[in-house]
């Protein structure tokens, strides 16, 4: 393989990886790990960290729909009287 194109691959995954790890810290994700995938699969690993929901955005709409009266039906999220054999 010609050098030029094994630099730009490494640079590539660098760079996506930098870019997760600063995707996923805003998100309230553990950075380290998405270092580790943007590492190992590049711009893949920086498109799945962007495609993950914000986990400060779930917490802020659960405390809107509490605060206009929802009321989940089980603690668990099944309904009451559900059993697991």
């Amino acid at each position: 393989m010609d050098l030029k194109f094994l630099v730009m691959v490494l640079v590539s995954h660098l760079i996506s990886a930098g870019l997760s790890k600063t995707v996923a810290a805003q998100k309230a994700r553990n950075s380290n790990r998405w270092l580790l995938a943007g590492l190992l699969f590049g711009p893949l690993g920086l498109i799945a960290a962007v495609g993950m929901p914000d986990r400060h955005q779930i917490v802020y709409l659960r405390y809107l729909a509490e605060q206009q009266g929802y009321q989940p039906r089980h603690a668990c999220g099944g309904q009451k009287g559900d059993t697991v054999a």
